[in-house]
């Protein structure tokens, strides 16, 4: 663990760095009551930003944050966008809907499933994939004109997870054989690593522009994120936290995260957003509030897989970027 990683709360980060969200337009997707990206909101909206877009797949799992949001801060304008991740013509009919909207300061993904049983996208993606990947490959496309509008320092902050450290990439077979091969851990673990390595090129590219990307690890939060593991999951991760640390696919030993609150998972997405000190590390993963890229392992370090996945990505969901 490098020196500079700690668990924070949200309100830490904003009293340092908030003063830079006022009168931004967000787009923040995933919220829920029960979800960081729910947290997230009540939290940036204390930083008196312009406009917070709210994506959900139904409006009813917004109002209740929105409704804190008008509670406590009457003049942040807040409005709901329906998003389907598991359908890539509903991310690009809610692009549209965005139209009005000239630019974009900062766009966070939140949104995720995790340990689902097999099922494939309308689009025919098995759905961790799908859902938490391949669906932000193609809003992030469509929306970078908008995050260009908002010049230097807007930034694009895709949540992964500690499991990126077991993930890799299955380019050969990353449909589980259509379900024949598939495991839910496994599955998760190759979502997350394509997020980690997708951010990694997009940093990349757009390190001229100045736009900030990173990828995250909240820590652990239980939100309705684990609606989907099995019975028993928690009791097996406090029986692997009594074991010591695990190993990642390289062999190195990691430690599992401790349960944290939502705010401590949300500071880290904020910290990605605006903290100044780690612009210079664009397309980093970041965990405990830090660049924790000593973390990744040598599937997801290695450039010729971030070439790879991209250009499936472009062949998978027809989008191209114009970088």
């Amino acid at each position: 663990m490098s020196n500079n990683q700690q668990v924070l709360r949200s309100e830490v980060v904003l009293e340092k760095y908030g003063k830079a969200l006022a009168g931004k337009t967000v787009l923040i997707t995933g919220v829920s009551d029960d979800s960081i990206a729910g947290e997230l909101a009540l939290q940036l909206s204390a930083a008196d930003p312009k406009l917070l877009i709210l994506t959900a797949r139904a409006e009813s799992k917004v109002a209740g944050i929105q409704e804190k949001i008008r509670s406590s801060k009457p003049d942040v304008e807040t409005r709901f966008l329906n998003i389907d991740l598991s359908d890539l013509s509903a991310v690009r009919k809610a692009v549209e809907d965005l139209d009005d909207v000239s630019q974009i300061d900062h766009l966070v993904s939140v949104a995720g499933v995790m340990f689902p049983p097999y099922k494939k996208t309308k689009d025919g993606f098995e759905s961790q994939l799908g859902v938490n990947y391949l669906a932000n490959f193609v809003l992030v496309n469509l929306l970078l004109p908008k995050i260009r509008a908002a010049g230097p320092d807007s930034s694009v902050v895709i949540m992964a997870s500690s499991m990126v450290r077991q993930g890799k990439m299955h380019f050969d077979d990353f449909n589980f054989s259509d379900g024949r091969t598939y495991d839910p851990m496994v599955a998760y673990g190759q979502s997350n690593a394509a997020r980690v390595m997708f951010v990694k090129r997009l940093g990349e590219k757009l390190k001229e522009d100045k736009i900030r990307v990173f990828s995250v690890d909240p820590g652990a939060v239980q939100t309705g994120l684990q609606r989907h593991c099995p019975p028993g999951f928690l009791d097996q991760v406090a029986e692997w936290k009594k074991a010591g640390t695990m190993v990642d696919i390289d062999g190195n030993p990691f430690e599992i995260p401790p349960w944290t609150t939502a705010s401590e998972g949300a500071a880290t997405v904020i910290t990605g957003m605006i903290d100044p000190t780690i612009a210079k590390y664009n397309g980093s993963y970041l965990s405990k509030n830090a660049v924790s890229d000593h973390e990744l392992h040598t599937h997801i370090n290695d450039e010729n897989n971030w070439t790879k996945l991209w250009e499936l990505s472009e062949n998978l969901t027809q989008e191209t970027f114009s970088l």
